[in-house]
């Protein structure tokens, strides 16, 4: 396992397709996964929340975001094929 803490561990990443994939889906999405479809940082997703603005599910200690709200949210249908041309 990586010792470095995670804020220092490389991230794979994940093209907008693969996002948006990831959003029709699934049921949930993580709030950094969140965070970067809307355009936002974490902490701005987490006061959100906080206040009531976006929904989320806590499962344990993790907060998950509804993957419907963020479709709706964002006017993203669920016909997307992953076309970008």
């Amino acid at each position: 396992m990586d010792e470095r803490p995670r804020s220092q561990r490389e991230r794979t990443p994940v093209s907008a397709a693969d996002e948006l994939q990831r959003l029709l889906d699934e049921p949930t999405v993580s709030v950094p996964d969140a965070a970067r479809l809307l355009g936002v940082g974490r902490s701005t997703v987490y006061a959100a929340i906080k206040s009531s603005e976006v929904p989320a599910i806590r499962v344990g200690h993790r907060l998950r975001i509804p993957s419907n709200w963020l479709r709706r949210t964002l006017h993203i249908h669920a016909a997307w094929n992953g076309d970008t041309s």
